[in-house]
């Protein structure tokens, strides 16, 4: 069984709509009738560790034990980190802002280079992952990552809004993400716990493995057919680049968690930077079509009105705060050079657009509007990522919203959680 993690954020969201929905004032938990909006704020590809591993009191960096020193391919401890490598570069090599041979063990990437700069992507694959995890020792991150030794690197979260709000409000350090490998796979888990299906799939989109399980040839496609890589959506948007309708993935028609809450009447909407443009067919350089999970389903399939009424651009999630019209459940995803993917964009760039529902949310309550006065959030924001692998807890270990139990490890991904009224203060 596989350690869970962003889907205990839609389970999370959920219940807490749901229950807030039903609970006249005065019933179930105390202040649970003060929750009138859970917000989901969903960013980019950076660990626990990687932003605050140094967090005090937090399972963090000085709990990785044997975890941080990594081998290489055939099991050896490495002397030194093999050089920081750019993939994505033209042509690809070694990133001369770091050390060439830096220490077998975590590293502070911001010696090197400032939260305002980009570092090179890592590959955050299905396959790959599992050969990273090493049947959980944890110890091949470097040895199969296409960045190499950048793995091993870390920022000093002091430096970070969300460093405040983990201090004022609610850390989770031992949140995993649901699924191996990236974005587009973790995105459907988030919304549907759920693998998304392509029954017989071209060749040339399916992976090959060996007798032995080991991938011979990579693909967006399980042999048994099953999407774990980036594939796009057969509706829109996706690339005008893909004319073959075989390369693009069938219609999905498991339900989500959208499903759920229209269900039971809790207003919901899925929010994304640079959704309209997508749509119009001028999306920005920068827009990533696999991050946009409902659009796969035949529930928001193209000119359906579940997809006109849940399917919103994120201006209409800063006109819906000012409006106060934000409906009980929002999902935001931000624009892809806002979101802190390594390669495409940097941390602080991500962070001030993390913030900004907050911020609005806040300015919108301290209006004289009664309606913009209505919204007491529930926000919680996380970042699915492969950096920085360390121990998990072990088999039999209490199971808990942010400690779950399991037989599988994964790594952990940050995830804040912000509450309209309770605030949890650190000691740091």
């Amino acid at each position: 069984m596989r350690r869970v993690s962003l889907i205990a954020i839609s389970l999370a969201v959920l219940s807490l709509a749901l229950a807030a929905a039903a609970q006249p004032a005065g019933d179930g938990p105390a202040g649970l009738d003060q929750i009138k909006h859970v917000i989901v704020v969903y960013l980019e590809n950076h660990s626990f560790d990687n932003l605050f591993g140094n967090f005090p009191g937090a399972n963090g960096l000085a709990k990785a034990g044997a975890a941080a020193r990594q081998v290489d391919r055939d099991g050896a401890p490495y002397a030194k980190l093999p050089p920081v490598n750019d993939a994505y570069k033209k042509p690809p090599g070694p990133d001369p802002r770091f050390p060439a041979a830096l220490a077998n063990r975590p590293f502070l990437i911001d010696r090197y280079v400032p939260q305002s700069d980009k570092v090179p992507d890592l590959v955050h694959r299905y396959y790959q992952e599992q050969a990273q995890i090493d049947g959980g020792k944890m110890d091949k991150f470097a040895a199969i990552s296409d960045a190499q030794g950048l793995a091993m690197g870390y920022h000093d979260g002091r430096k970070m809004r969300l460093w405040n709000y983990a201090r004022e409000f609610t850390l989770a350090d031992n949140f995993f993400h649901a699924a191996f490998g990236g974005s587009f796979l973790n995105h459907f888990w988030t919304i549907c716990a759920c693998t998304p299906r392509y029954d017989n799939a071209p060749a040339e989109v399916t992976a090959t493995l060996g007798p032995d399980g080991a991938l011979v040839k990579d693909g967006q496609i399980t042999p048994d057919g099953y999407a774990v890589n980036t594939i796009f959506s057969t509706y829109q948007p996706h690339p005008a680049s893909i004319n073959d309708p075989a390369r693009l993935l069938p219609p999905q028609t498991m339900p989500t968690i959208g499903d759920r809450l229209s269900e039971k009447n809790v207003t919901w909407a899925w929010y994304s930077g640079g959704w309209n443009d997508a749509l119009a067919g001028k999306p920005d350089t920068s827009f990533q079509y696999h991050h946009q999970a409902f659009a796969y389903f035949a529930n928001f399939a193209d000119g359906t009105d579940a997809k006109r009424q849940h399917l919103k651009d994120e201006t209409d999630l800063l006109a819906d705060i000012d409006a106060g019209n934000l409906p009980a459940v929002v999902f935001y995803k931000p624009l892809g050079r806002d979101n802190e993917h390594p390669g495409y964009t940097d941390v602080t760039s991500g962070e001030a657009t993390a913030t900004s529902p907050r911020s609005s949310i806040r300015s919108a309550a301290a209006s004289c509007s009664p309606r913009a006065r209505s919204l007491s959030p529930m926000m919680s924001m996380a970042a699915i990522g492969t950096m920085l692998p360390r121990p998990k807890p072990t088999v039999g270990a209490p199971a808990s919203a942010c400690r779950p139990s399991s037989s599988r490890p994964s790594p952990d991904v940050t995830s804040s959680i912000i509450p309209p009224t309770t605030r949890h203060r650190s000691s740091s």
